[in-house]
């Protein structure tokens, strides 16, 4: 039975690496986790593999949603990714092109208010 409650405790570990979910999963308390890991450095060992290919898992689910909305063409995606790689100069065009896009929002606007001042 232990054996069986450990072994789901380190499979839930890997889909979601959250010690309080994992053990919710598995129906053991957090407090008989860290017992088993003081007890037995075999199992802190696998506990730690579960751990880290669970974030792993998790990156790489982030990643793949990342990429989607870039491959959406979500604006906050695609500077995000172009912030974290460019140059300084790069950046800075960026910036002036946030700069104008803010620019013509705004004289949209004043434009639509315009329109609707208009006497019929």
């Amino acid at each position: 039975m232990k054996k069986n409650k450990r072994k789901i405790f380190l499979s839930q570990l890997e889909e979601i690496p959250i010690i309080k979910l994992a053990c919710d999963k598995a129906g053991i308390s957090r407090n008989t986790v860290y017992r088993w890991r003081k007890e037995s450095k075999e199992f802190a060992e696998k506990m730690d593999k579960a751990s880290n290919n669970g974030e792993n898992n998790i990156d790489d689910l982030t990643n793949a949603q990342y990429f989607s909305l870039i491959k959406n063409g979500y604006w906050q995606a695609i500077k995000y990714r172009l912030e974290k790689s460019l140059s300084p100069h790069d950046k800075s065009i960026i910036q002036q092109l946030d700069e104008k896009t803010e620019e013509k929002r705004k004289i949209l606007e004043q434009w639509q208010n315009m329109d609707q001042n208009k006497p019929e």
